[in-house]
């Protein structure tokens, strides 16, 4: 009971940053290809929910090529499409799911530090030590989310198999 509940409050008390950092630092290897392996910007609209959110990634020519943008639906901004889409030859399955449960239950984060307008999370290739940290922190993430968030109705999808 009482690990139950520390899972719940961890899961609680993740910040939007951290959470959305760990999603991009578990899905690494998905999106770090050829001559792409350097810094990655997950950019987003803080306030009390998160209507959209991009990821960018820096080339070798020190250009912003577009990873992937999810949108919420019924935002402010019209979108052509709700939900992930990928581009420039980018997709990671994991990355996909992780963000889909992020986005559909971001009640169960605590907000951004950052102030309202543009907000902006740099990503850095993950040491060792950052990867097993975001693993956990997105495994903490599910556990809480099964079990304060679920309604009677839904079931988590397993953990991939990179966080099991």
């Amino acid at each position: 009971m009482h690990e139950q509940l520390a899972d719940e409050k961890c899961a609680m008390k993740i910040q939007m940053d951290r959470i959305l950092t760990s999603a991009v630092v578990t899905s690494w290897r998905d999106l770090a290809h050829g001559p792409q392996k350097g810094l990655i910007h997950i950019e987003y609209a803080p306030g009390k929910s998160l209507e959209y959110l991009k990821i960018w990634q820096l080339t070798g020519k020190g250009e912003w090529s577009l990873v992937c943008e999810y949108w919420m639906p019924n935002g402010t901004t019209a979108a052509a499409r709700d939900g992930i889409t990928f581009s420039n030859g980018y997709h990671s399955a994991g990355l996909t799911e992780r963000l889909e449960v992020i986005m559909q239950h971001q009640d169960s984060f605590a907000a951004s530090l950052v102030a309202r307008g543009a907000g902006l999370i740099q990503v850095e290739p993950p040491t060792e030590q950052e990867s097993v940290a975001a693993t956990d922190c997105m495994r903490h993430a599910y556990h809480g989310i099964a079990f304060v968030q679920a309604p009677a109705d839904w079931s988590i999808a397993p953990l991939p198999s990179s966080l099991s």
